[in-house]
């Protein structure tokens, strides 16, 4: 494929769907159907709305792979067995002990996780392959607690529930790849450093929060514990009454990702390093409303391949 809208014939980058097909992540034209109706790229797009075209590829193959190891756990059956999703999960553990040098040979999945990290990697400093490496490892520990919980048959609290759903929706590892794509690097600032990890972790909770609102058929189909389900068994309420508490919730919480915002971006007067700072809290800012109107719009939660339609969503 070529993009000639500049005469000279620059090769653009392949589709998601392509690519996946290409890389064994899809095996078949209705699972590159199901993935052309994520519309990842209008993802990737909208987190990076002034990125070249290879960034905003890269980050859209990262989503599908993300997303595509989330739904072959939960659609592929593994969830059924903590024996076969540790067995799933091993190799790209590999991958990451061996600093993405693991060639995955024994697993498609890993062999797509080496090559996106070998292309991330590239020229990132060693703090960002340190804190990729272990938030990516958490979210596989979290998914391997999630299934053990859901075969014992235990039902956590909304509290315990919302600390987990933030380390199973892949957003921090997902703001990571961002600082590569989006040529921010996140500087390391002790004086701040917990209003940049609640401004992080406020991403990953909006993001969670909003993917159970759209996924609440899928999970109840699967017999899947969400949000909705916590707070309507905590609270004794119907799920409709349920849902606008999470609305509420992500209202709540997307204020108060504001605020940390804003008081990130007063200290970058007085710190050395501010003005990298403040383009760290654009980026995750952009993305955050980038995530809201994807979900708001996505086929991921479709049952069958077919674009589905509109969730009552929280507005970007």
């Amino acid at each position: 494929m070529t993009d000639t809208s500049s005469g000279f014939g620059v090769l653009a980058p392949e589709p998601v769907p392509q690519w996946a097909r290409r890389v064994g992540l899809v095996s078949d034209a209705r699972g590159e159907r199901r993935l052309a109706a994520m519309r990842l790229e209008v993802l990737a797009g909208g987190a990076l709305p002034q990125g070249s075209a290879e960034d905003v590829a890269l980050t859209a193959q990262w989503a599908a792979f993300i997303c595509w190891v989330d739904d072959h756990i939960d659609r592929g059956g593994l969830a059924l067995s903590v024996k076969a999703v540790e067995e799933f999960l091993a190799p790209l553990r590999h991958v990451l002990d061996a600093g993405g040098s693991g060639s995955g040979g024994v697993s498609v999945y890993a062999g797509v996780l080496a090559g996106l990290w070998e292309r991330t990697a590239a020229g990132m400093p060693d703090d960002w392959r340190t804190r990729f490496t272990a938030e990516y490892a958490d979210f596989l520990d979290a998914t391997v607690q999630e299934v053990a919980l859901r075969r014992a048959g235990i039902r956590l609290s909304v509290a315990r529930y919302v600390r987990l759903r933030r380390r199973t929706i892949t957003l921090l590892p997902m703001l990571n790849v961002l600082e590569r794509t989006g040529h921010t690097v996140l500087v390391e600032v002790p004086a701040v450093a917990v209003r940049v990890r609640e401004l992080r972790w406020a991403v990953a909770d909006v993001a969670g929060w909003a993917n159970d609102l759209a996924s609440g058929a899928d999970d109840e189909v699967a017999g899947q514990d969400n949000l909705v389900a916590a707070i309507a068994r905590e609270s004794a309420c119907s799920p409709a009454e349920a849902r606008a508490r999470v609305m509420a919730m992500i209202e709540d919480r997307r204020a108060g990702f504001r605020a940390t915002a804003a008081e990130l971006r007063s200290a970058c007067g007085s710190l050395a390093q501010g003005s990298e700072l403040c383009r760290y809290v654009d980026l995750v800012e952009t993305f955050m409303s980038a995530t809201l109107e994807w979900l708001a719009r996505t086929g991921r939660f479709a049952l069958d391949t077919a674009p589905a339609g509109p969730f009552p969503m929280p507005t970007p």
